[in-house]
């Protein structure tokens, strides 16, 4: 091998990202060391960092806090984690070896999708001997043990396969354009064969593009192993740790057939199903708007190994006291970061110990696991690492994002058939909840539509991505895995702010509530300027709450559900146009109910824990509202069947139960002891009515239905992505949290985004006409008082912590606000970036746009 310098930015397959230097092979003739300064990311074999020297640019410390919180520390591991997710995404790899070189010192780190291993400081000049013998015996290992996946190989344009790639990649007569259909183009969709359509060559070609590196993947299915060309990939996971999702569109190398192919890094727990065999089973029982699966499978001996680390350093501190393995708690949450907006949570304190006389960083104890978090913490009998087992699998369906959505009407259908899958999932003999619905997870696919004899391609649902989902009479009573499953920005309230309580049928409709309203307030038109737009999605999606010690849901999300009112922070009330709005107005008005029911449960609850021999509170509702769900199973999910699913939509449209306004007022309650009195609310009838239209999916299909038949025309049509393309968006970014062992650093999660400061620019000058100018001030005022109200909010909030909060995409990353670094995420930020670009903020291409949210996920 031989090191080379990447002085130049030119791989546009990383979008600019790049590395000081690399170790290439010598002995690949296909892919000879390079010599023009470029990085040839596919072909570096060992990543190299290189730093000046300084303390502060060293990102991890050997004695004392083992992460040093310093701004430029902080940074500098953030820049190792990001370098090694790319090259996780732009490499098939089981594992990635980095040197980190400050000044004469140097580290040498091997990251996996569990975590990262890290030696401690090396002098390369005073130990030259022992830094010459790593790098010989770095030389001598094979590429799979430098962490190369070897069920993953390459095509070289030699290769006759890369030929046949270039002649699929091709449009074909065959092909069915969406946008032109023809009558023969309808007589094959009517015929029921397999169809290629237009998009899906396209994405495929695309993945080719600008000398990607192309390969071979096996996929193992039973007693036989299928192979599937690719290319770049198309979704990628953000992160260096979790479950690292890949999708391809890949072609079957013998069927020579488009397929979309998931490569993951799945949880391998006891109790946790590969996602290929529950598809299977959701297939067996004819559960419509699923991913139908083609092949899948468990790639073997391919394991995470920084939890087997974790393991061996535990033996050492178990053995010799003197040897430290500090563990950070973290959120429960999943894969995505948070950004502080508020103060920070004050460091945990460390006891005033003298260092011992070893070469050993001085002993730290564990952590007490927070007693109102019931989330897995690490202790001697639990690896806080998280396992992952690699995993294949390919399913029929290419399928597009939900962003492509032509209308508020084709929006709503596509949330109506995924109701309809979740639906049956849980009716029929599975028994199962998703319990991961995001946007990332809700597709479209066309389909031929043959109505009174006009053919015509709608789109339809396709909920994805079932790896997380649980029976609701499972035999698994503790928890699967070490965090809970969900992205964050999509979780109800209640999961948010409850860290013992399971997902329900209520909690999942609640997420189906929250994609719709974040597809609308993001690509349809409303009364929000762009700015507006961006504004909400901060507040609503991604902000969480940090109080005692716990991580809760956002004040403006809350806010909303509580009050029954679609709302900004500025008290500005959404508004989209009919039906749209009509179904949000109603659907708030359930969860409102919900909520309030909700409450004041858990005030009677509470109450009668505190006092046992006081009466119940008498309320007006009547008392089988009252009662409780007579099951649950151990995952608090009620066993009550649904009814028989309707066989077609007209069933949904039988005349609704007749709710009518109640005249009872709302009374308070009477608290009696004053040591255990708290403001409580008697919901009223009507509210215990409407609260009960969120236990099933009954109403809400209802809803939907109605409105996509209703003749109403909704003419605010899409009008493209309205979130500022010059405002940085929150999710993505990843925390770190750490443990440490004698002689390395074992991480548990990452990464934390690099800072960069924006390259300012003027704004050019352009001439307004008197309407124009007329809306920007209207829009101006409105985006000021908005302002006003979140910068009121966050002062407000500074007391209780309220921080900026994250994306939950990677499910199973561990996030730990302790090392988020010192960021500010406010409006000063956002208004200085308006009208200026950041050069390395260019990144976000067509590939990764809707990736936000991605599970992990």
């Amino acid at each position: 091998m031989q090191l080379r310098v990447c002085a130049n930015r030119t791989d546009k397959d990383t979008s600019s990202l790049r590395v000081d230097g690399a170790f290439y092979r010598t002995d690949n003739p296909h892919a000879p060391v390079p010599e023009d300064g470029t990085p040839h990311t596919a072909d570096q074999i060992v990543v190299v960092e290189f730093k000046r020297g300084e303390t502060d640019s060293d990102a991890f410390n050997d004695y004392g806090e083992p992460c040093p919180e310093a701004v430029k520390r902080t940074d500098a591991r953030g820049q190792l984690a990001t370098y090694a997710g790319k090259t996780f995404a732009f490499q098939h790899r089981l594992a990635l070896f980095l040197l980190f070189v400050n000044g004469t010192e140097c580290r040498l780190t091997r990251w996996d999708r569990s975590g990262v291993v890290i030696t401690v400081v090396l002098d390369y000049c005073k130990e030259w001997k022992t830094f010459c013998e790593i790098l010989w015996r770095m030389s001598q290992c094979s590429n799979e043990q430098l962490g190369l996946d070897p069920t993953a190989r390459r095509i070289y344009p030699t290769d006759p396969l890369y030929q046949v790639m270039d002649e699929e990649m091709e449009d074909h007569e065959s092909d069915v354009d969406l946008d032109n259909p023809t009558p023969s183009d309808f007589d094959k969709l009517a015929s029921g064969q397999p169809v290629v359509y237009t998009y899906m060559r396209k994405m495929f070609r695309t993945s080719l593009r600008d000398s990607a590196p192309r390969y071979v993947l096996d996929v193992p299915y039973g007693n036989e192993t299928r192979h599937y060309l690719v290319g770049r990939p198309v979704f990628i996971t953000q992160g260096a740790i979790g479950r690292g999702t890949l999708g391809f569109a890949a072609l079957d190398r013998e069927k020579r057939r488009l397929a979309w192919l998931k490569d993951s890094w799945r949880a391998d727990y006891a109790g946790v199903e590969p996602e290929g065999q529950i598809l299977q089973e959701l297939n067996d029982v004819k559960v419509p708007h699923i991913p139908t699966i083609e092949c899948y499978g468990d790639l073997p001996g391919q394991k995470t190994v920084s939890p087997e680390i974790w393991e061996w350093a535990k033996t050492l501190v178990d053995k010799d006291k003197s040897v430290a393995l500090a563990v950070r708690k973290h959120p429960d949450d999943k894969s995505t970061t948070q950004r502080s907006a508020g103060p920070k949570p004050k460091p945990r304190q460390k006891p005033k110990k003298k260092q011992p006389k070893s070469k050993l960083p001085p002993q730290l104890q564990l952590e007490q696991p927070n007693a109102t978090d019931t989330t897995p913490t690490p202790t001697p009998s639990r690896n806080p690492l998280r396992l992952h087992q690699h995993a294949r699998l390919v399913v029929k369906e290419i399928a597009l994002p939900l962003k492509d959505f032509k209308s508020g009407r084709t929006l709503l259908s596509v949330v109506l058939d995924c109701l309809e899958a979740h639906y049956l999932a849980v009716d029929r003999k599975t028994s199962r909840l998703h319990r991961d619905i995001s946007s990332s997870n809700i597709m479209m696919v066309p389909k031929l539509e043959d109505a009174k004899g006009v053919k015509r391609i709608v789109y339809r649902g396709l909920l994805c991505d079932w790896e997380m989902s649980k029976r609701i009479n499972a035999d698994v009573r503790a928890p699967r895995q070490p965090v809970r499953s969900g992205t964050w920005q999509f979780k109800s309230v209640t999961l948010l702010n409850k860290l013992d309580k399971a997902v329900d049928i209520c909690d999942e409709l609640e997420s189906f509530f929250h994609v719709i309203v974040y597809y609308a307030v993001r690509y349809l038109k409303s009364n929000l300027s762009p700015k507006g737009v961006a504004n909400f999605i901060d507040d609503y999606f991604d902000t969480f709450r940090y109080t005692e010690a716990t991580w809760g849901c956002g004040s403006l999300k809350t806010n909303v559900l509580q009050s029954g009112k679609l709302r900004t922070s500025a008290s500005k009330t959404l508004e989209f146009g009919q039906p749209l709005d009509n179904v949000l107005d109603t659907l708030l008005s359930w969860f409102h109910s919900h909520y309030a029911v909700q409450e004041y449960t858990t005030y009677l609850e509470e109450r009668q824990r505190a006092s046992p021999t006081s009466p119940t509170p008498a309320s007006s509702a009547p008392s089988a509202l009252l009662q409780p769900d007579d099951e649950s199973d151990d995952d608090g999910a009620p066993v009550e069947r649904l009814a028989e699913v309707q066989a077609t939509k007209q069933n949904w449209k039988r005349p609704r139960a007749d709710t009518t306004n109640s005249d009872v007022s709302t009374a308070s309650v009477d608290h009696g002891d004053s040591r255990h009195a708290r403001p409580a609310v008697v919901p009223t009838q009507e509210q215990y009515q409407l609260a009960v239209k969120v236990k099933t999916h009954d109403e809400f299909m209802r809803l939907l239905d109605d409105a996509l038949t209703s003749k109403q025309k909704n003419r605010r049509d899409p009008k493209g992505d309205r979130y500022p393309k010059n405002r940085k968006h929150h999710g993505g970014d990843n925390i770190i949290r750490l443990d440490r062992s004698s002689a390395l650093f074992v991480f548990l999660g990452l990464t934390v985004p690099m800072k960069r400061k924006p390259m300012k620019r003027k704004p050019k000058k352009r001439a307004k006409t008197e309407q124009a100018k007329t809306t920007s001030d209207e829009d101006e005022d409105e985006d000021q008082e908005d302002d006003k109200i979140r910068n009121k909010d966050k002062d407000k909030n500074s007391a209780i912590g309220e921080d900026r909060g994250q994306d939950d995409d990677n499910e199973g990353e561990d996030d730990d606000g302790d090392d988020g670094g010192d960021r500010d995420d406010g409006d000063e930020e956002d208004e200085e970036s308006e009208g200026e670009d950041s050069k390395d903020e260019d990144y976000e291409d067509e590939d990764y746009e809707d990736a936000d949210y991605e599970d992990s996920a």
